[in-house]
């Protein structure tokens, strides 16, 4: 017997087996189709009363009438943004001043704990003294593998940013002076300098004005200055980001107030939007602007016309931004979305410094 016959036969031996069951066996699975339904009566004494099936609620008569629904409303977190101490901050030519109303030693943890949520892992402090902290260099600008590939052939690698932090007592408040300097692998580390020149470094020093702030209301809370810090208008959340306290049920006639106290101007003709100068003031794409040729001669034409393409150019100032209005449990806030700029913790920042008296 060949190999195909031994399949052929297995096969059918196995068709048959498998369908031998429904050639002997009755299938009783329809017929529930054709059954009838049996029921009882329930023989009870003449003059009973007659049972029914009654849905009982305990306590019915206790339970309030339904409400008409309410439109529904998305739940938010109760605290999005966070009071802040008054920290002063001071631009120096050379530092960035912060003046903590606290103690060096209060100031010091603050600065290491900021230091290691910056750096995420590791020993963010390369050196620490009496009244100074050096941190390691940070990579702001991570390589890629073939950028680091090239930075290993021509051993130009790039430049990382370390920072350096001065406490001195001030009468009951600590100067921290902040500075930067550039490091570079097989390369000498350039001065100190103020982090106003460096947007990376600039950005990190309005962070560290923002957790201070945050720290010291956290520490101070049971205490007698509480009030003294919750009426600071400026708030942080987690990101970074500045919002403006306005207090409770504020209208629209106080939220022009305060803007007109901090000189920020709404734009007329677009709703929620504002900007730190006059609307006449403000840079566009489309504006016709003046546009600068360097001559053979060294002398520069000023006449030429272009049209605006893109805000790339333009400083934080002469902008405009949305803004909203966000309802915490504390009260009403100002918003201000800064999301489209490379720096926004920065641009943040200038704006909240026009509310500070």
């Amino acid at each position: 017997m060949n190999k195909f016959t031994l399949q052929l036969m297995s096969a059918s031996s196995l068709a048959i087996l498998l369908s031998g069951c429904s050639l002997f066996l009755t299938d009783h699975s329809d017929d529930y189709q054709d059954g009838t339904p049996k029921a009882t009566t329930l023989v009870v004494p003449e003059g009973s009363v007659p049972s029914k099936d009654v849905l009982v609620i305990p306590n019915e008569d206790k339970i309030a009438s339904l409400e008409p629904s309410k439109p529904f409303t998305t739940p938010r977190a109760p605290f999005i943004f966070y009071p802040m101490v008054d920290v002063g901050v001071m631009e120096q030519d050379d530092s960035l001043e912060l003046s903590v109303p606290a103690n060096m030693e209060q100031s010091k943890r603050i600065v290491a704990d900021f230091l290691t949520a910056l750096n995420g892992a590791g020993d963010p402090i390369a050196s620490q003294t009496q009244d100074q902290i050096i941190s390691i260099p940070f990579d702001f600008h991570p390589q890629g593998w073939w950028a680091s590939l090239w930075s290993g052939i021509t051993r130009l690698h790039p430049a990382q940013t370390a920072f350096s932090f001065r406490f001195s007592e001030s009468g009951e408040k600590t100067l921290v002076s902040v500075q930067f300097r550039n490091e570079q692998q097989d390369v000498e580390p350039t001065g100190w300098m103020s982090p106003v020149q460096n947007d990376d470094a600039y950005s990190v020093a309005v962070r560290l004005w923002g957790a201070m702030g945050r720290q010291l209301n956290q520490s101070s809370a049971y205490l007698s200055n509480r009030n003294d810090a919750s009426s600071f208008p400026v708030w942080v959340d987690h990101q970074g980001l500045y919002a403006i306290y306005l207090g409770n049920n504020v209208s629209q006639s106080d939220i022009e107030a305060k803007l007109n106290a901090a000189d920020i101007y709404l734009i007329p003709g677009v709703e929620n939007m504002l900007a730190p100068v006059r609307p006449e003031d403000v840079a566009r794409v489309g504006d016709v602007i003046d546009f600068s040729v360097p001559l053979s001669s060294g002398k520069k034409l000023e006449s030429i016309k272009t049209i605006r393409r893109d805000l790339d150019d333009v400083s934080w100032e002469e902008r405009e931004y949305a803004y909203k209005i966000t309802h915490q449990k504390a009260g009403d806030f100002l918003v201000i979305d800064v999301s489209s700029m490379a720096f926004p913790e920065v641009v943040s920042f200038h704006l909240a410094q026009r509310f500070v008296n």
